[in-house]
């Protein structure tokens, strides 16, 4: 079992997901998101930094991964140095992971090196909009640095497996996207959405208090739907699918 601070941590978000149905809600509209972008080729799909494992009770198959070994997960993986061969993985799942990473290009290596040819990286991390970049600079309790190099180590977040910066995926899927394919032409980034301009921020995540009760879900999503041309300026989060071609 783990060190108290990541088990206790990851304990106390599922205290948190079972009494808060917005935000169940939230999460499983992302999982329909994931297992619709996930690669039907063979090979196991494999979840890094599952937590108390909410995606495998939709996906049974799923291989459910921590940085330590915690009583939800069924291996023990580092994002950084992937414990499976070459080409052998189908999916690579990662949902709130990548901002956690000390070193994101070690992780991209380790993905282009364990999928198989039409494999895919499939990942749901914050979005730091211009608006939600003061959100999160305020409110939350991790680094929100966008003047950092993603493609260099953070030696800040070496720190622990609760250590993150919000700026990453905006950095590393977005904004400098070029130079992610220039440096990995073998991993194609096949989608990149922005969303969730009111839902997640007013359910207040695991860390919060609810702004919203669960009944205001559908109104809410329907002004999302209407507000969605402008998830540049206000999203709070991304999904991005990467497909490894060869």
């Amino acid at each position: 079992m783990g060190p108290p601070l990541l088990v206790d941590a990851l304990a106390e978000q599922e205290a948190v997901w079972r009494r808060r149905p917005l935000l169940r809600r939230l999460y499983n509209d992302w999982f329909d998101l994931i297992e619709t972008r996930l690669a039907r080729v063979d090979g196991p799909t494999v979840e890094l930094g599952s937590g108390f494992a909410p995606l495998k009770e939709r996906l049974p198959g799923l291989v459910a991964t921590d940085v330590e070994p915690t009583p939800w997960a069924d291996e023990v993986a580092d994002a950084h140095a992937l414990p499976y061969a070459d080409a052998t993985l189908a999916n690579i799942v990662a949902v709130d992971v990548v901002h956690h990473l000390a070193d994101p290009a070690r992780f991209l290596d380790e993905a282009r090196r364990t999928l198989r040819p039409g494999g895919r990286v499939v990942a749901i991390e914050p979005y730091t909009s211009p608006l939600t970049l003061i959100a999160y600079r305020l409110f939350h309790h991790e680094h929100t640095d966008a003047g950092v190099d993603p493609f260099r180590p953070d030696p800040r977040l070496a720190l622990g497996a609760l250590e993150g910066n919000q700026a990453v995926p905006m950095l590393l899927f977005f904004r400098h996207a070029d130079e992610l394919r220039r440096r990995w032409p073998q991993l194609a980034l096949v989608e990149r959405q922005r969303f969730s301009l009111l839902l997640y921020p007013l359910s207040g995540g695991f860390s919060h208090r609810p702004l919203v009760s669960a009944a205001l879900y559908r109104p809410l999503r329907a002004l999302e739907t209407l507000l969605a041309p402008a998830a540049p300026l206000l999203a709070s989060r991304c999904l991005v699918v990467l497909e490894r071609t060869s």
